[in-house]
């Protein structure tokens, strides 16, 4: 049974695999447009340099992602969902903590889960609120859950962004070998809208009992550029089965 019918008007796709980064942008025109090369030098160019210069890769990745669904004048909530973190600049902190150092006061504050989201509201005036969920395995499934629900209560555009890097090597056990950076952004407005394609959201009752989000994301972004039949968002504790409607 669907439960909700949703518009995505714009989407973006950012993965670093094999240290290959590529940035594949939707519009609501239905152009799909893909950018190679896209290193921390080259993203999040729309920032203010004043609010970019505190931002890393992960930051940058994140920013470059949610910029594309923005429209102009736009102040919608955001979700965004990670299910590390900054975790480079966690580990940064605690090294210093060990070896007795002074924390860094920049390391420290972008190390907050959704400091790359506040950046984004200072620099573009969201005003609008902005949650931020880390679900482990299914931080993805629960960002989607959650974008959904405010979408369906508010009745107006939500705005999902994720972004995960891969482990330091300190944590190579706890990541499986075929992990690399992804972010994603996706603009999600009421199915009345004339712009985008409207997709039906339906409860999965499939689960895994491993699911990675890196995977889930690059996926559903294959779907989205050829969104035939159904696509299976899959977790360990919630799902969803998307299909075009269009």
């Amino acid at each position: 049974m669907t439960l909700l019918h949703a518009r995505m008007t714009h989407w973006a796709f950012w993965e670093n695999r094999d240290d290959h980064p590529v940035l594949k942008t939707r519009t609501p025109d239905g152009v799909i447009t893909p950018t190679i090369g896209m290193t921390s030098a080259n993203l999040a160019h729309s920032l203010k340099p004043v609010w970019r210069r505190r931002l890393d890769l992960y930051g940058r990745a994140a920013a470059e992602v949610l910029a594309s669904t923005l429209a102009p004048g736009g102040n919608p909530p955001v979700v965004f969902a990670s299910r590390h973190g900054n975790i480079s600049r966690t580990l940064k902190l605690l090294h210093q903590v060990a070896i007795g150092e002074t924390l860094s006061p920049a390391d420290f504050s972008m190390s907050v889960h959704n400091a790359p989201v506040g950046i984004a509201s200072i620099n573009w005036s969201i005003t609008q609120s902005h949650t931020a969920i880390a679900a482990g395995a299914d931080s993805f499934v629960a960002g989607m859950t959650e974008t959904l629900c405010q979408l369906a209560d508010q009745g107006e555009p939500v705005i999902l962004c994720y972004v995960d890097l891969a482990l330091p090597d300190v944590y190579n056990d706890n990541d499986p070998d075929d992990i690399f950076g992804v972010a994603f952004a996706a603009r999600l407005e009421p199915a009345g809208q004339k712009s985008g394609d409207v997709f039906g959201f339906s409860p999965e009752t499939r689960r895994l009992p491993d699911p990675q989000p890196h995977r889930q994301i690059c996926a559903l972004a294959a779907f989205l550029e050829n969104p035939d039949g159904a696509f299976c968002l899959a977790g360990k504790t919630a799902g969803w089965s998307i299909t075009h409607n269009d």
